[in-house]
């Protein structure tokens, strides 16, 4: 007699080995300077100092508080950040989960399919193992889209408002950890009008679909951002201004839509995005409300690669959350099929193993970045706590806990090419601060101030005020080091 599996024991197992997956050596690996300055950032305001205002980053300051705040509880810690990351993550495929059981009626295996897959794509996982604003971003993001569909599945259209206005708190909430996220109201706003011009609804429902969110939004984002703009001294050009600077493209329109897409799906996403176009194809009704609403938020995120300039898949990255649903019902259709199945199911699963591949990959995961500890050691050695540190990665400041020229704590390759950050804004910030050394990637993929539009001018005044003192090898990069020349006594 066979004994039969008890129920528990699938997600108990799945959960075991997400809590492993997810905290197992988790400060291991350092090389992110994205990461740096937001942890950079994090550390200033738990000692009591204003973004923008007394430090220059250039996203919206909800996730540099909430780490900070964590700090100010366990003390500035590489982990403790990054603990948070995760733990947004997995609330988001918890979310997930709830929401296709909930709102979909999926049995429970292929909810914890569709979540478990989800959070191990490349993207979301590596995400939630370091401190990025996008984190707390698709938390919010996917609560907020979790009301959205507790709003469509209200039997009457008056209680679809209290949802509908939390929605719009949650929304606001992820935009004031990253402003794309303010792309979510656009998509169902668009939903709104879609079935408005169907015919589906009247105007007195799309004024009353509009309102709630906009409400709730206003009262989360619009009010405290225009505060802010007001009365914080630099956060218009941080938050606005800086991101409408940015390079302009240089090629034909088509071309990167299209090479952006594809990045999309084929950058270890193909284990979701196929078989969550199987779902949308072949499993889609616009009778269902819901998901139209997927389709809408999800087109409304995928915008972005329509917008010229620097392009990261980490802007579109929610965009799989709602593709998440689809990835379910894509799965529950080629279950369907009688003849198909027995060559896609096969091709569906070989595709999620290798997009699982990355996240799972024992290498990757037990990597211990000697390096960068190695560069941070040495900067804490040979400077006081007071002594100001430049270079291309903040991080190497938030470990040796060494402050940074204020004005050049977010010096990205964004900036420096399309040159918003000169030789000549770094030269008259480190002279203020007087800053003692300056740590300049050279070898790698060195992107920052390598950079620089004036790159020449830039080692034209490290030959005229710092001595080269060495170079350290940082893993994959190496980092010349330039200490100031003491000026002789007269």
């Amino acid at each position: 007699m066979t004994r039969k599996i008890p129920p528990f024991l699938v997600p108990a197992g799945l959960i075991a080995l997400t809590l492993f997956m997810g905290f197992a050596n988790l400060g291991g690996w350092l090389m992110n300077d994205d990461e740096g300055a937001y942890l950079y950032g994090a550390w200033r305001v738990s000692l009591g100092e204003v973004p923008y205002r007394d430090f220059f980053v250039s996203q919206t300051p909800l996730g540099f508080y909430l780490a900070a705040g964590l700090f100010e509880l366990v003390g500035p810690s590489v982990v403790a950040a990054r603990v948070l990351s995760f733990l947004c993550v997995l609330c988001a495929s918890f979310l997930i989960y709830y929401a296709l059981r909930r709102y979909f009626g999926f049995g429970r295996n292929p909810a914890l399919l569709a979540a478990f897959i989800w959070l191990f794509t490349k993207h979301n996982y590596a995400l939630g193992r370091m401190f990025m604003p996008d984190t707390p971003m698709i938390f919010f993001s996917t609560a907020a889209l979790v009301l959205a569909l507790k709003a469509e599945s209200a039997a009457e259209p008056g209680k679809r408002n209290g949802p509908l206005f939390l929605f719009g708190c949650l929304a606001g909430l992820a935009a004031m950890t990253k402003l794309n996220a303010i792309l979510i109201l656009f998509g169902y706003g668009l939903f709104a009008v879609y079935l408005w011009i169907k015919k589906v609804e009247d105007f007195r429902l799309l004024r009353a679909r509009l309102l709630w969110p906009w409400a709730g939004f206003a009262l989360s984002f619009v009010l405290p951002f225009a505060l802010m703009l007001i009365f914080v001294p630099g956060a218009y050009q941080a938050t606005i201004g800086f991101h409408l600077a940015k390079e302009k493209a240089t090629v034909s329109f088509l071309a990167p839509v299209l090479t952006r897409l594809g990045q999309f799906i084929g950058n270890h996403n193909y284990g979701l995005v196929p078989v969550a176009i199987v779902g949308l194809i072949f499993g889609f009704r616009f009778k269902d409300r819901k998901r139209a609403l997927l389709l809408f938020v999800t087109g409304a995120v995928l915008l972005q690669v329509f917008i010229p300039g620097t392009f990261y898949l980490r802007y579109v990255v929610f965009a799989l959350v709602p593709l998440a649903f689809f990835f379910a019902a894509g799965l529950a259709e080629i279950r369907s099929w009688k003849k198909g199945r027995w060559f896609a199911g096969p091709v569906a699963a070989a595709l999620i193993l290798l997009c699982l591949a990355p996240s799972f990959n024992p290498r990757r995961l037990g990597a211990y970045d000697n390096g960068t500890r190695a560069l941070a050691a040495y900067v804490q050695k040979e400077t006081e706590p007071a002594d100001y540190i430049f270079g291309d990665d903040p991080g190497i400041n938030f470990l040796a806990r060494r402050p940074c020229p204020p004005r050049l704590v977010d010096v990205s390759g964004a900036m420096t090419r399309s040159g918003q950050v000169t030789a000549g804004d770094i030269k008259a910030e480190c002279e203020r601060t007087a800053a003692k050394l300056i740590l300049v990637e050279t070898a790698g993929p060195a992107h920052h101030l390598k950079n620089l539009k004036d790159y020449p001018a830039f080692e034209a005044y490290l030959r005229e005020s710092f001595d080269r003192i060495g170079v350290m090898p940082r893993e994959f990069l190496v980092v010349d080091i330039y200490r100031r020349r003491e000026k002789l006594k007269e």
